[in-house]
């Protein structure tokens, strides 16, 4: 993800204040643990900000949207809008979720609906109270596509119950869509703002893949059924990898993509480590309030689990522990469990 410099200087100074003590606070409980089995980091309070215009560069800072993207989803003061979403909203992340993190023969039965190509390109996101947006310059039609179902009989299933609504292919391309099941409204754009002209309707399929005139496919109404219950608190933390995609943060300690290291540090190198017949492997499962996510590849668990409870972006009220190579993340009652697949 590439940051503008001067959206960093902007924000290099609230970040340090926050997010760097927080990356420190993290690395010794690790070396705590080395004589303690179980420990826990009490999220720290959210940074105040004195307004919706700071708020916005702190947003940006991490997110890497536009200043004016960053405003429209930022709530007000203090609140920076990534978990602000209404019930339909959080219905269709936590739903995503599970789409672009369940990969390979480590995915539940039935649950690689082949969408897991969208991570390569590292695109924005950027969350409002109503609406998903995905920022790509450079394809947005391809990721589009990574998405939408066809509705070919064997073909893959993509996102379930997605439909394109709207396309407009002229100076910045955008494509609206709609997901039937929660009627969540989704957007896949190469510009910063979502807006189409009112002719931008899809009235005819766009290539060969399904619009909002469309109903479920067999294939769908499956996998939808396949989908386990969840709470409020595991519908929130499972919302909430979405909108913590690709973080990164503007100190240079942690960052979340899923498909290389934005910070470029040397070591580890993991998706080296990968067996090549077989890619990257992902799972994310659960029932309730017990949910695990489990990979191989990018990100780190340990920057996961950072964005997840850090103090200006994280998940607001989500604690964090740690058990050997085990991030347990906890919102209420609910948990989700973060470690590495061992291949």
């Amino acid at each position: 993800m590439v940051h503008n410099s001067a959206r960093k200087r902007d924000v290099r100074a609230a970040a340090a204040l926050s997010g760097s003590k927080y990356t420190v606070a993290l690395r010794e409980l690790e070396k705590a643990e080395r004589h303690q089995s179980h420990s826990r980091v009490t999220q720290q309070s959210r940074m105040r900000v004195n307004g919706k215009r700071e708020a916005a560069a702190l947003r940006s800072g991490y997110t890497g949207e536009s200043r004016i993207a960053a405003e429209a989803g930022v709530k007000g003061r203090g609140d920076l809008g990534l978990d602000s979403s209404n019930i339909e909203q959080q219905k269709f992340r936590a739903l995503l979720a599970l789409a672009l993190l369940n990969k390979g023969r480590i995915a539940p039965a039935g649950m690689d609906w082949q969408c897991s190509t969208f991570s390569a390109y590292d695109p924005i996101i950027s969350s409002r109270e109503d609406e998903l947006l995905v920022v790509d310059s450079r394809a947005p039609d391809n990721v589009t596509g990574w998405l939408l179902p066809t509705g070919s009989p064997g073909g893959p299933v993509r996102v379930p119950g997605l439909r394109l609504e709207a396309v407009d292919e002229s100076d910045h391309a955008t494509y609206v869509m709609r997901h039937i099941p929660t009627g969540a409204r989704f957007i896949v754009t190469s510009g910063p703002t979502s807006d189409v002209p009112p002719d931008a309707h899809c009235t005819t399929p766009w290539r060969d893949h399904l619009t909002v005139r469309d109903e479920l496919t067999p294939a769908e109404v499956e996998a939808l059924g396949l989908i386990p219950k969840m709470t409020d608190a595991a519908g929130r933390l499972l919302a909430g990898l979405i909108t913590r995609y690709t973080l990164e943060d503007p100190a240079g300690q942690w960052a979340t993509s899923w498909d290389w290291d934005p910070l470029e540090r040397p070591g580890d190198r993991r998706s080296e480590r990968l067996p090549l017949r077989e890619g990257v492997q992902r799972r994310l499962w659960g029932e309730g309030n017990s949910w695990e996510l489990r990979w191989t590849g990018y990100p780190y668990p340990e920057d996961l689990a950072i964005a997840l409870t850090h103090p200006a972006v994280g998940v607001s009220g989500a604690r964090l522990s740690r058990h050997r190579d085990t991030y347990e993340v906890s919102l209420g009652d609910a948990i989700l469990e973060l470690r590495p697949w061992r291949v």
